[in-house]
């Protein structure tokens, strides 16, 4: 009689995302020590299908990330294109990143360290699930021809600037997590409100949802997302509706948003944050772009232009997580 081999733990880690470059020898001797996990270690996003090849056939008991937004987001793209909507396994996310704002909404919560001792302190005491888990959605982003992008958060306009900002002075000195995207925003934030050119590069765009009529404009700002709360537990989306698509924007031409976003950065924003006044915020099932310039999907930089077509986003999954 054959014996049906017992789900397991698989845990794929980036060597070159964030905190592994220097953590991940301390994640894999607790591994490798552990019977319930196997372990594979990548170095780049092309190596995820040659793990999920491995895997095939074996029953997964858990998936777990160990990596940054984008390391995610590749993994993500990997299970969609090759696993059917039934076989989807469990998620788990550990923060093994530089940024780590899908972690911070779905993952395990803590330090690498932390959150690691959490997830084995799971396996050994049985590992239920019942409670502790979460579901969302993924951005499906179709770009002309291209293969689909997929993550959580998109990002336009000043979001471009403040990346290129953080990287040049906040990643390149070690500095991670909340703590450098929240002071990169207020960074871009001031670069805003004194009209700094590094900064201040309105980006025209027209914008189709199915919550409401197209708008065309100079955005300073555009997000789309699925994710609950970014990092710092920020929640800058207010629009109404049931779609699993958030997505705000904010025009060149609003004003005081100095003094206002510290409301819409909470989803509170005031009665003054209106359409009329520039301030945007939808929910919605599908949503489309006419731009040209780059956007920010979950730390990957994608060139667009209106030649190619518009940028059609939809919501894929949804996915489940363990939330410990």
């Amino acid at each position: 009689m054959t014996r049906n081999p017992p789900p397991v733990i698989a845990v794929i880690s980036n060597r070159n995302s964030g905190h592994n470059r220097d953590r991940l020898g301390a994640v894999a001797a607790a591994l490798d020590g552990d019977p319930r996990f196997r372990h594979f270690i990548t170095d780049a996003a092309e190596d995820v299908p040659g793990v999920l090849a491995t895997l095939a056939g074996t029953p997964l008991r858990l998936l777990v990330i160990n990596g940054g937004d984008g390391t995610a987001a590749a993994v993500f793209a990997q299970l969609f294109a090759h696993f059917s909507p039934s076989d989807l396994p469990l998620l788990a996310l550990l923060p093994g990143g530089t940024a780590n704002m899908t972690a911070g909404d779905v993952g395990i919560r803590g330090s690498l360290h932390v959150a690691l001792g959490r997830l084995q302190a799971w396996a050994a005491a049985g590992g239920a699930t019942e409670g502790l888990t979460v579901e969302r959605h993924v951005l499906r982003v179709a770009v002309g021809a291209q293969p689909p992008h997929y993550g959580m958060f998109l990002g336009a306009g000043v979001i471009m600037q403040g990346t290129a900002y953080a990287h040049r002075e906040l990643h390149a000195r070690g500095l991670r997590d909340d703590f450098s995207l929240g002071l990169g925003m207020v960074r871009t934030l001031w670069g805003l409100v004194r009209r700094d050119p590094e900064f201040w590069q309105p980006l025209p765009v027209a914008v189709r949802s199915d919550a409401g009529a197209e708008l065309r404009c100079d955005a300073l700002i555009l997000a789309v997302s699925t994710l609950d709360r970014l990092f710092l537990c920020l929640r800058p989306f207010w629009g109404k509706g049931t779609g699993p698509l958030k997505w705000s924007l904010i025009e060149s031409r609003a004003r005081r948003l100095l003094g206002r976003f510290p409301g819409i950065l909470r989803g509170r924003p005031g009665r003054a944050v209106v359409p009329d006044a520039g301030y945007h915020s939808h929910r919605a099932t599908r949503i489309t772009l006419e731009m040209d310039g780059r956007f920010n999907l979950d730390g990957e930089i994608v060139a667009v232009s209106r030649a190619e077509g518009p940028v059609v986003i939809t919501a894929a999954g949804p996915l489940r997580f363990l939330r410990l």
